[in-house]
């Protein structure tokens, strides 16, 4: 089994110094050279570590932001050819960032573990989706290398990174949201 969780997975609540859960330091809890292991039913993780939650799971994180990104695309008229194979590839580049950072793991073990104060779990939910927001700009970005989209104009493209980013922040943060 292979997971690379964050040092300070189930020890503390973020706060500024810690807000940037990419900037964490990891550990390494491997079998397969720090290769990203899905989760399955029986699988044991490592003490104060959360399976993934329902609804916040990799998967849902990519098509948050692919749905963001598709109204963006037909609002600008592009090819529908083109628009999939964006798409696809905005899908394939922002799965590897999450799997990379283990990102469904944190979601479900900074959500779950025990706060003395609830104000911290809140806090930690705003981290989250601001930091996984801006992975998903990143991978959203990087997705466009070779792209024919880059052909268009400068505020499409800004709208089309943007949209994906807010539809991971957006889903992350409603956890923050009663009776989540």
């Amino acid at each position: 089994m292979s997971l690379l969780i964050p040092l300070a997975l189930g020890a503390c609540a973020l706060s500024p110094a810690t807000s940037s859960l990419l900037q964490a330091k990891e550990i390494s809890m491997q079998d397969n050279q720090g290769q990203y292991q899905p989760y399955t039913p029986g699988m044991k993780l490592p003490e104060g570590v959360f399976p993934p939650m329902q609804g916040y799971t990799h998967e849902d994180l990519v098509g948050a932001a692919g749905k963001r990104a598709e109204v963006v695309l037909k609002e600008a008229g592009v090819d529908p050819t083109l628009a999939r194979e964006s798409l696809f590839a905005l899908a394939q580049h922002l799965n590897q960032a999450l799997e990379a950072q283990n990102v469904e793991y944190q979601i479900a073990t900074w959500y779950k573990k025990p706060y003395e104060n609830p104000a911290d779990r809140s806090k930690s939910v705003a981290d989250m989706a601001e930091s996984f927001g801006a992975l998903a700009v990143r991978a959203t970005t990087e997705s466009l290398k070779g792209s024919p989209l880059l052909d268009m104009d400068k505020a499409f493209l800004r709208n089309y990174i943007s949209s994906a980013g807010d539809g991971v922040h957006d889903l992350i943060a409603t956890l923050n949201k009663p009776g989540a």
